[in-house]
């Protein structure tokens, strides 16, 4: 009876270590879909922000040209297009954040595809191997 406790202990371990190694390789994988989601998340929210901003700079170029056709003062009306000015200064780096966003997001998209592509198969198998699969050391010289 004493036999049996280390074989089933050593059984026990390597199971673990497999279902350590697949779980792993399912985080990678989903923390990459993750990291891809978010970032396309991300860019899509910037251009919002870059539309909302290029609509606020329109309505101050309104309001200084309604300012400056009610004669208000050339410094109000001034401060109303430096403002606007201000407002499009921002937007040609709104616009490039959102495409490196973009293209991180794709970066990741493909990281994961590769991975899949690489240890896909690896995964699939060890987890429908019919037998026992052998001591990590094993395949580590391989």
């Amino acid at each position: 009876m004493s036999d049996l406790v280390p074989r089933t202990a050593g059984v026990l371990a390597k199971t673990g270590q497999v279902i350590a190694d697949g779980v792993r390789y399912g985080v990678v994988i989903t923390q990459l879909t993750a990291a891809s989601v978010t970032m396309r998340g991300l860019s899509e929210q910037v251009r919002a922000t870059y539309t909302y901003v290029e609509d606020c700079a329109a309505s101050v170029d309104r309001l200084a040209d309604q300012a400056a056709s009610m004669n208000v003062d050339k410094d109000t009306v001034g401060e109303h297009r430096d403002a606007a000015t201000v407002m499009r200064s921002v937007l040609e780096e709104a616009e490039a954040m959102a495409t490196e966003c973009e293209e991180m997001s794709t970066l990741f998209h493909e990281t994961a595809e590769a991975h899949i592509a690489d240890y896909g198969a690896v995964a699939d198998a060890v987890n429908n191997m019919p037998v026992e699969m052998a001591d990590r050391e094993f395949y580590s010289n391989r």
